[in-house]
């Protein structure tokens, strides 16, 4: 967090490496998901930032991390005072990622890569801090498992009967269990996976954006334009002049 104390909350967009990091902070983290998944170990209890989980953890609490392959995580550092009414969150190393936590990552999706807004921090970070302190159910491993497998493979022609099939379910069971638990559709969450990752590539100068379409699942780059149009109303070349 910079490291002001005083700030109410710091957010970034931050990516980890396969070699693991170990270290403590003096003020309240959390982590969530956006892609890929992380390993983490926090005061000796293992787990993982996936679609499904986030990790919350306190001020002087060690913390070892690691993440392999392409990945990108919405770090939130906060402070002291934005903390104090949800400290029960602290109790325990992992929360559930609901329906209204993922609305707000899908907020951010429009934020340039590293830190992001301080304005956009402070009015978005009470609302996550709400949304983790609901005391949701937690989301069906089975279904997590699919996420997952949406996470990993959007480039892929996945289909409703491959997600139910990794949650060991029928296809009407799965579909209408998955949208209550997360918000959205199957087919919307895998658009939403290939869109991310989409605007992660169009950062790099040296991909076409024929390339970036095929890549990430959308086919072409008429199909992509299309999407990312309907989607964020701007195309992918407006957004590659913006980020360059």
């Amino acid at each position: 967090m910079g490291h002001d104390l005083t700030a109410p909350a710091e957010l970034s967009f931050r990516r980890y490496s396969v070699e693991a990091i170990s270290h403590a902070h003096d003020f309240d983290q959390i982590v969530l998901p956006r892609h890929g998944v992380l390993e983490i170990e926090i005061d000796g209890r293992g787990g993982r930032v996936d679609p499904g989980s986030a990790a919350v953890i306190p001020p002087g609490t060690r913390h070892v991390c690691a993440a392999d392959g392409e990945n990108l995580f919405v770090v939130a550092d906060i402070g002291a005072s934005l903390m104090r009414p949800f400290e029960r969150l602290r109790e325990k190393p992992f929360a559930c990622v609901t329906s209204p936590v993922r609305g707000l990552l899908s907020f951010l999706s429009g934020e340039a890569p590293g830190g992001i807004d301080d304005g956009v921090a402070g009015l978005w970070t009470p609302l996550l801090l709400r949304g983790l302190s609901s005391g949701p159910i937690a989301v069906d491993p089975r279904l997590a498992r699919a996420a997952a497998m949406i996470e990993a493979r959007y480039h892929q022609p996945l289909t409703v009967r491959d997600l139910a099939a990794e949650a060991g379910m029928s296809q009407s069971r799965f579909f209408d269990r998955f949208a209550a638990a997360y918000g959205a559709t199957p087919h919307a969450a895998l658009t939403d996976a290939r869109l991310r990752a989409a605007q992660r590539l169009l950062d790099d100068p040296a991909l076409s954006i024929a390339q970036v379409a095929i890549r990430t699942g959308h086919g072409d780059q008429s199909t992509l334009t299309r999407r990312m149009k309907a989607a964020l109303g701007v195309t992918p070349a407006a957004w590659r002049k913006g980020r360059w």
